[in-house]
């Protein structure tokens, strides 16, 4: 999950946890495989704050999907739907109680966006362009095409009907080759968007050529995402 927002401010989410705690919101462990969601309900026990530890209690019913979900990437995600917050931390280990370290990353989630998605799961997109491998995760994709965020000095690599024939985009399931061109070129200042503080420059591509499979695999993103934030609202 490295393109959920990365908490530069540690105040920020020792404040969310402890919200979290004391309303007893609550929280969901979670995971995509092969295109189904699979949840585990959980309640937090306690919170650690000198070992940035947080200590979960999963319900007897929950947890044999925690134990599915607890696989070897030693991360785990969680969800608080009553704060639409979704949350990657760290398992640090798994007997009566779940114990992880506090989020690294996090993202807020709006039920009511449109068809044009920032994806929850990572995807890396590889565009061969002029001799230059540029290697970036998805910003936001939608059926028409996607974004990804450059450097200013990246960024001159490229025109506004430029054609590229050699784009790699990973999709959980699978990867996809494609041609795109060059839409739009936009400068983002500093805090325009909360997930590139720092500004940079987004450029927008849009698919060409046979976009039948491409669209496909957008479509069940799409789809797969928004059945993730009913599932976890419930």
């Amino acid at each position: 999950m490295n393109n959920l927002l990365k908490v530069d401010n540690e105040e920020k989410i020792k404040n969310e946890l402890l919200e979290a705690f004391k309303s007893k919101y609550a929280v969901y462990a979670w995971g995509s495989f092969g295109g189904h969601i699979i949840k585990a309900d959980l309640q937090f026990k306690s919170i650690k704050f000198n070992q940035k530890r947080i200590v979960l209690s999963p319900t007897s019913i929950s947890r044999p999907y925690l134990e599915d979900l607890l696989g070897g990437s030693g991360k785990i995600n969680l969800a608080i739907p009553q704060m639409s917050l979704l949350l990657e931390t760290e398992y640090m280990n798994y007997e009566d109680d779940l114990v992880v370290s506090f989020p690294k990353f996090h993202k807020f989630y709006d039920r009511r966006k449109s068809e044009r998605i920032d994806p929850f799961i990572p995807m890396d997109i590889i565009i061969k362009h002029n001799g230059i491998t540029f290697k970036k995760a998805c910003n936001d994709i939608a059926v028409g095409g996607f974004s990804v965020i450059l450097t200013k000095n990246e960024m001159r690599k490229f025109a506004v009907g430029d054609i590229i024939e050699n784009v790699e985009i990973s999709f959980p399931l699978k990867s996809i080759k494609l041609k795109v061109k060059v839409s739009g070129l936009v400068k983002m200042n500093p805090y325009q968007d909360d997930k590139n503080p720092y500004g940079g420059s987004r450029l927008s591509l849009t698919f060409e050529g046979n976009t039948t499979l491409i669209k496909k695999e957008v479509l069940r993103l799409i789809n797969g995402q928004k059945k993730l934030v009913c599932d976890i609202d419930r």
